[in-house]
């Protein structure tokens, strides 16, 4: 591994990351046998964790904020407590980070926290099983020709819901 810099010269950011990262590995492997088998294996698992990093970060820049679980059950509550099962059990975008987390695009709520109408519909035509659910959040952030070269979450927000299950149609018959 490359020689680290001083201290001093880390910003506080990677400071507080890399702290995060070793307090995961005390968990993970807390007398450090894991690694010591594979002494290669600690950089691999570091670069890769850096990968992911950067990868949603990437992911983040093209469909915007995300909200947890419990982030969607205080936006869609509003002030009342609703339960994870609730959340699962809304036909909403959901999308499974490389960790394993189950994070859901901020675009597809209202200021009021209410779901854009049509999201529903747009999902049930466009199964995630069809495609990643990934590439479906990209597709709602995306220019649509069909749709006048708006987003389609936009057009949703614009009273177009018609226009964009039509276009979503076109696009989920596409793809089988």
């Amino acid at each position: 591994m490359a020689q680290t810099a001083s201290r001093k010269n880390v910003p506080r950011e990677h400071r507080r990351l890399i702290a995060a990262f070793a307090d995961e590995l005390e968990l993970r492997d807390p007398d450090g046998t894991i690694l010591a088998d594979d002494p290669d294996r600690s950089e691999s698992i570091l670069r890769s964790s850096v990968d992911r990093l950067f990868a949603s970060s990437t992911w983040e820049a093209i469909i915007g904020p995300v909200y947890d679980v419990d982030g969607v059950a205080r936006l869609i509550g509003g002030g009342v407590p609703v339960t994870r099962q609730a959340v699962s059990k809304r036909r909403l975008l959901a999308l499974k980070t490389g960790s394993g987390r189950v994070v859901y695009p901020a675009f597809q709520f209202n200021e009021d926290g209410s779901v854009v109408d049509g999201v529903a519909g747009v999902l049930k035509l466009i199964e995630p099983t069809q495609l990643s659910s990934w590439t479906i959040a990209a597709w709602f952030v995306s220019p649509e020709d069909g749709i006048e070269g708006m987003q389609p979450i936009e057009a949703l927000r614009s009273g177009g819901r018609d226009a964009v299950l039509q276009v979503a149609r076109r696009w989920a018959s596409a793809l089988q």
